[in-house]
């Protein structure tokens, strides 16, 4: 198997792990876009989501050539740094289930090896090609569910996007606030 092959593999498990992350957690249990401390995780997430779009959507039905390939790590790298940035926020607002907690830990250990393997692709094939976006050829059972997947982070990355905003509209102090519920 290719290293792309196996990138779109664990991008779909990535995928997976955060449909689960959103729904369970963030959703059922927290129900985050109704909690006035969460605008700022939310708007985390949102920015998470629109690069996870971008990210499916990208890998599933291009191969970036040449200079082309850094824009791909670029954006899974900024990806990892809002992940990172709201991990951060989490502990300071709220406590993590053990549930959450570790789907946390399976999605940052997903991640390390979707970009290892991304990495890879670059030095195998990619970097030694003229620079350009093409076509990809992937297989439909990978770009079909990354291509729904993207669809979902992109409406996903709107609706934490209105809730942010509304939150912060109508509370503007959600750190403070937050802390003082604690």
């Amino acid at each position: 198997m290719n290293p792309i092959t196996i990138v779109l593999c664990l991008l779909v498990v990535q995928a997976t792990l955060g449909a689960i992350d959103t729904f369970a957690s963030h959703e059922w249990r927290e129900r985050l876009p109704h909690q006035a401390w969460a605008a700022r995780e939310l708007a985390l997430h949102s920015m998470r989501s629109a690069l996870f779009a971008a990210i499916f959507f990208g890998v599933a039905w291009f191969e970036w050539h040449g200079a082309w390939a850094w824009a791909v790590v670029a954006v899974m790298l900024v990806e990892y740094l809002v992940t990172t940035l709201d991990s951060v926020v989490e502990d300071r607002t709220r406590v993590l289930a053990a549930f959450e907690r570790t789907n946390h830990m399976l999605l940052a250990l997903n991640t390390g090896l979707y970009l290892a393997f991304t990495l890879l692709q670059l030095q195998a094939a990619w970097l030694g090609l003229p620079s350009a976006v093409v076509a990809a050829q992937h297989p439909l059972w990978l770009s079909l569910p990354l291509t729904a997947s993207a669809l979902a982070a992109a409406a996903w990355a709107v609706r934490d996007a209105l809730a942010s905003h509304r939150m912060r509209v109508v509370v503007p102090h959600e750190g403070r606030l937050a802390r003082e519920q604690r």
